[in-house]
């Protein structure tokens, strides 16, 4: 277990650290994912180059399975805190996994400061954060629109914004299905851009839809 995981609120704040360190039960899902990936959906990774080394970073990433959160964890050595609904938690194991892990739950359908501020305090702390605004799994494996509220964590927090386009878990675990099937997967990460900029939200949605093309699996 993390130190960060079982620190005690802060008592002038009453608030409690959040997780930004690589617990046994992340480190264990983490390689976990890499390992199934690989042998089953031939796991490729595309500009991990533009993941900074250190310092907060917030991904922002199309969604198109149940799939992409284990795809982005194995694509990169970074702890990274995941944004997710909270009815996942739902699920006693999924909520333990969550808990762990560190991430960030968000209530479906309401404006939540809370997780706003929860996600601003990982990247304070140094930490990489995954967001999907299109807020639900695509149909077709293109991009869909994007809810409001994606570059306001990392304008309040100061740090750089990574795109990611997930190519070809829509085939591989669609929302049709109850079970995944074999096939390729592919994570890219775009050039870091900065939230201050004017046009970043412009310049971030254009970055993503280059990195997602069509959503399939790419030849090569």
């Amino acid at each position: 277990m993390s130190e960060t995981a079982d620190s005690a609120p802060d008592e002038s704040t009453g608030a409690v650290p959040v997780l930004v360190d690589k617990t046994l039960t992340y480190r264990f899902c983490r390689a976990l994912s890499w390992l199934v990936l690989k042998l089953f959906n031939r796991l490729r990774v595309v500009g991990r180059e533009h993941v900074p080394a250190t310092g907060g970073a917030l991904f922002v990433s199309n969604h198109q399975s149940f799939l992409d959160i284990p795809s982005i964890a194995a694509s990169t050595n970074r702890h990274v805190a995941f944004v997710a609904r909270d009815s996942l938690a739902d699920a006693r194991w999924l909520a333990f996994v969550m808990r762990e892990c560190g991430a960030v739950l968000v209530r479906r359908g309401a404006a939540d400061r809370k997780a706003l501020r929860e996600m601003t305090d990982h990247l304070e702390a140094g930490d990489c954060v995954t967001i999907f605004p299109e807020g639900t799994r695509s149909r077709d494996g293109r991009l869909g629109e994007f809810r409001g509220g994606a570059l306001l964590a990392a304008r309040k927090a100061g740090v750089p914004i990574v795109p990611v386009g997930i190519r070809g878990a829509i085939d591989v675990w669609p929302r049709s299905r109850k079970l995944p099937r074999p096939g390729g997967i592919q994570v890219a990460f775009g050039a870091p851009l900065d939230p201050r900029d004017p046009a970043a939200g412009d310049a971030l949605r254009a970055a993503i839809e280059s990195l997602v093309g069509d959503g399939r699996f790419p030849r090569v």
